[in-house]
């Protein structure tokens, strides 16, 4: 026939020719939603992701900051241990051991000027404690005030003033070693002291010993 043209391929366009409709040219509903849940999901693992290292960030910063307390009781034990003033010096022992208190005199330099004062260690409500006692400048003054922690090492006087208080350290355990009583002498002489101070949460204790005069 004049109007028919083979094979249709070589024929022009008609009005039954396919046409390209929105719905496949673009992105269906369905799949937005779902690229909306993925990009949800991947969101909201970022944040927890990043939520935990800052808060691990944040334990190591406290941690450290802890330790570094734990490091300033023990150099400051450590200081108070090598200036232990010798019994010899008092005529009377220069250490009392109590159930919560334990005290001892140390030399101490003040102005270019060798002064005495009393210190202790010691758990109360507020966790341990340091304690010490203003500078004395001779022994009769040391004496005054020394003669009454030894009558009762646990009560702690007005004139003792907290220095350092750590409410994470829950008990402590002090004793004192001796050595035979030298030549001359009826009492045993101070050979240094066995610290343990136990912390809140944490199974293992400080644990910490000193030699009269210096430190272990």
């Amino acid at each position: 026939m004049a109007g028919n043209c083979y094979p249709k391929s070589q024929c022009g366009g008609t009005m039954n020719d396919k046409v390209t409709t929105p719905s496949e040219a673009g992105f269906t509903l369905i799949e937005v939603l779902v690229a909306l849940i993925v990009i949800s999901i991947v969101g909201l693992m970022a944040w927890r992701g990043m939520d935990a290292m800052m808060r691990g960030q944040e334990n190591i910063e406290s941690r450290a900051k802890q330790d570094a307390v734990y490091i300033q009781l023990i150099r400051q034990f450590e200081r108070d241990c090598q200036e232990i003033m010798p019994s010899s010096t008092l005529d009377i022992p220069s250490y009392s051991v109590g159930e919560k208190n334990i005290w001892w005199v140390r030399r101490y330099e003040q102005a270019n000027q060798i002064h005495w004062v009393i210190v202790g260690y010691g758990i109360s409500a507020n966790g341990l404690r340091r304690l010490i006692s203003r500078p004395l400048a001779n022994k009769t003054e040391i004496l005054g005030l020394w003669q009454a922690v030894l009558r009762d090492p646990d009560l702690v006087s007005s004139n003792m003033k907290t220095s350092l208080e750590i409410p994470e350290i829950i008990y402590q355990e002090a004793n004192a070693t001796s050595n035979a009583p030298g030549q001359g002498s009826i009492s045993a002489q101070l050979a240094g002291f066995n610290m343990r101070w136990g912390i809140k949460n944490i199974p293992f204790p400080i644990s910490r010993s000193c030699l009269a005069g210096t430190s272990l």
